[in-house]
């Protein structure tokens, strides 16, 4: 995916087109409902209890998955349980800030086009509607597919079974044998 670069600087007018902006949408996905369980069994169905996510934002992350990591040898449903677990022990203001990215994706989908939501969106629609807000004129929109892709890939490249996508051939310990030795440290004042 080739993204436009981030522009250096923000004037006073940007800064509070932004934060208007940014405002307003937060405040509109605050009040959007959690969603009923049974209408996303992606959680019970990946047989995982959530921590952190609702089933609606566990849903989400697990679409988010499908269409960012098309190829990627690690199962949709790890990303998102891992990204689960991270944000239960990360707690605020990390959680409440990603919920709502994930409760904004969900629900702006009418914005880039689409008539369904997210989740029901096929993995090649979904990807290029986080397209879509990778090249947006509006930060936040921006900001939101950042933290989307960058939890999506972190949580999905550090399993082993994508160095061999990535070249990575592991940590020193899994490559060489060094003998464990003893250190003296000498009298300790």
């Amino acid at each position: 995916m080739n993204l436009p670069e981030s522009r250096p600087g923000m004037d006073r007018r940007s800064f509070l087109r932004t934060t208007a902006g940014g405002t307003a949408a937060i405040a509109a996905a605050s009040l959007l409902p959690a969603g009923c369980s049974r209408d996303y069994p992606q959680a019970e169905t990946d047989g995982y209890t959530l921590r952190a996510l609702t089933p609606k934002e566990y849903a989400v992350m697990r679409a988010t998955a499908e269409a960012l990591l098309d190829g990627v040898p690690v199962e949709p449903a790890l990303v998102a349980q891992r990204v689960d677990t991270e944000l239960a022990v990360a707690g605020e203001p990390m959680r409440t800030d990603m919920k709502t990215v994930l409760r904004i994706i969900q629900h702006a989908t009418p914005l880039g086009g689409h008539l369904r939501r997210y989740t029901a969106l096929t993995p090649a629609d979904r990807l290029r509607y986080l397209e879509g807000w990778a090249r947006s004129r509006f930060d936040l929109r921006r900001a939101a597919f950042q933290a989307l892709k960058g939890f999506t890939h972190f949580f999905a490249y550090h399993d082993d079974r994508t160095r061999e996508l990535t070249g990575f051939e592991g940590p020193w310990p899994e490559r060489f044998n060094l003998p464990v030795m003893p250190v003296d440290y000498g009298e300790v004042v």
